[in-house]
């Protein structure tokens, strides 16, 4: 299996009252006219920070994000930015509207995609890659670009001043780039290997900082105090983990965690969950396969102070039949990504595993 390194974006930089710079960043790149992607309620918070840049006399056309990383939405994002002769794509938002623009940016030879993440709740703009999904919500994988992002600028005092669910998905989501890597990495024969020593020292970081800071940054979150840690446990979420497979590669990127994520979004009663929640789950799949009770117990008790997902039943699918576990079993097992990684698990470990945590989440509750 190749290794392919790819590290992050060109430029970033977090640190409060960074967007001031962003109208003379542009510039320093001779980029005078942009295409400005956004959501609803995210882009009124973000409006105030980004109000220099619309005064500055960088033309700006402002799109409204049509809700989902879609293939179609990804061509009319470019078709929209190749008829105005965008220099940029800028994003504002959350991790789909990041996946939209870096990829309608990537398929535009010139164009330039800089992101402005309004939540830390996953890696999205910090990896070259986009994660897919259909208009109905079901995740379709993952699609990989040939460049990278030309600026990430994450303002602290804007991701405070989003949800709290949000975080604490981009908080377990985080989580998970420990426990789905480790057990590759720590094979023998990737001991000599510089990047992959890299990933997992990424990867371990993401799990030391989650779980030294994430509470703390949660409380800050909850009374809206920007402290050392909540900045810290953003930057973990949005950049320290991307770190994990972009310099892991296939290697680190996913296994059962997220691959328990993309085949449960079949399930239409798992589409008001975050992303980084349903892989909340899929940890603890992932350390059921490989009989890891005792760092279930741990975890356990951390999802219950988080308000996580620890079984179907807290996703709204206990009422699944022993055949549609089997069927979602089977679908896991053979997912891409988790055969690419070379983490090889058969369909009936990944059946047992999730009767027997449902099993013992429901004593351990009791």
């Amino acid at each position: 299996m190749a290794l392919v390194v790819r590290t992050g974006p060109q430029e970033y930089e977090c640190r409060e009252g960074v967007l001031k710079t962003l109208t003379e960043r542009l510039k320093a790149r001779t980029i005078h006219q942009v295409i400005l992607v956004h959501g609803t309620v995210s882009w009124q918070k973000a409006l105030p920070y980004l109000t220099p840049l619309l005064e500055s006399g960088i033309e700006v056309k402002q799109i409204d994000f049509a809700g989902e990383c879609t293939y179609e939405e990804v061509e009319r994002l470019s078709s929209i930015a190749e008829q105005f002769e965008a220099d940029a794509i800028i994003g504002v938002g959350g991790g789909k509207i990041m996946d939209a623009v870096k990829y309608a940016a990537a398929k535009i030879a010139g164009t330039e995609a800089i992101l402005v993440p309004t939540l830390a709740s996953n890696c999205a703009p910090w990896t070259p890659l986009s994660v897919m999904y259909s208009v109905d919500g079901v995740c379709l994988g993952f699609d990989m670009h040939t460049k990278q992002v030309g600026l990430l600028v994450v303002e602290p005092a804007l991701l405070l001043d989003s949800p709290v669910n949000y975080f604490i998905a981009g908080i377990a989501d985080t989580l998970a780039k420990w426990y789905e890597s480790d057990k590759i990495l720590s094979q023998p024969e990737h001991q000599a290997n510089a990047f992959l020593l890299m990933a997992r020292s990424a990867a371990l970081n993401c799990k030391v900082n989650i779980s030294q800071y994430g509470r703390q940054a949660v409380k800050a979150i909850e009374s809206q105090t920007l402290t050392t840690a909540f900045v810290q446990v953003c930057e973990t979420i949005i950049s320290i983990s991307g770190l994990v497979g972009g310099f892991g590669d296939s290697y680190a990127r996913t296994t059962i965690g997220h691959a328990v994520h993309d085949k449960i979004t079949i399930f239409p009663e798992t589409h008001s969950f975050l992303h980084g929640e349903k892989v909340a789950y899929g940890i603890l799949v992932q350390l059921a396969v490989e009989e890891k009770w005792t760092e279930i117990d741990e975890l356990l008790a951390f999802y219950d102070e988080l308000h996580l997902p620890k079984s179907l039943m807290d996703l709204g699918l206990n009422h699944l039949t022993v055949e549609q576990i089997a069927a979602f079993s089977t679908e896991v097992a053979a997912d891409e990504n988790l055969l690419e990684s070379a983490y090889l698990v058969s369909d009936q470990a990944i059946q047992e595993a999730i009767s027997a945590l449902e099993t013992y989440v429901t004593q351990t509750m009791n």
